[in-house]
């Protein structure tokens, strides 16, 4: 991998990756891409996505620094199982009432798929918000096997709530 911008289509979902050195620092969702594909990263990416944690290497930004303790718990939600905003705000923090701090960690996820927030719902099942577009969070969900029933997802996807 070199320096660039790049396109992915990522099962029908297109990013656009930025990358130095060999390091991802930003993923953006968008809606065509103008730019060059670059077929490595897309593979390394969909073997990220799948639990293969060796396949990338990525920086978060300084700026998303605060969110970190949120983006490192996010990150251990495994493929087709999802967590609610309370159930992180309760591991991270010991109370669900940040629950809102964590969808604001979601809304400034610069590195989506790596850092998973795809995998961060409601606690009620409902899907909540997404900075790709509903469509795309749900698009995600269910190439990842998660059943979606009614728009909502089954408690027997939580991991914790």
């Amino acid at each position: 991998m070199s320096d660039g911008i790049y396109c992915i289509n990522f099962y029908g979902i297109l990013f656009k990756v930025e990358e130095k050195s060999g390091i991802i620092s930003k993923i953006t969702f968008v809606d065509h891409c103008a730019f060059q594909n670059n077929a490595k990263l897309n593979f390394s990416i969909k073997e990220y996505w799948k639990g293969n944690t060796s396949a990338l290497k990525y920086h978060v930004p300084a700026f998303c620094s605060k969110f970190m303790p949120i983006f490192k718990e996010v990150q251990k939600i495994p493929y087709g199982k999802v967590s609610s905003y309370g159930g992180i705000s309760s591991t991270v923090f010991g109370d669900k009432r940040y629950a809102r701090l964590v969808g604001a960690a979601m809304r400034n996820n610069p590195l989506p798929i790596i850092i998973p927030c795809h995998r961060v719902v409601k606690s009620n099942g409902e899907i909540g918000g997404f900075s790709g577009g509903i469509d795309n969070k749900i698009k995600m969900l269910k190439l990842e096997k998660v059943g979606l029933q009614n728009g909502c997802i089954g408690k027997e996807y939580f991991i914790n709530c």
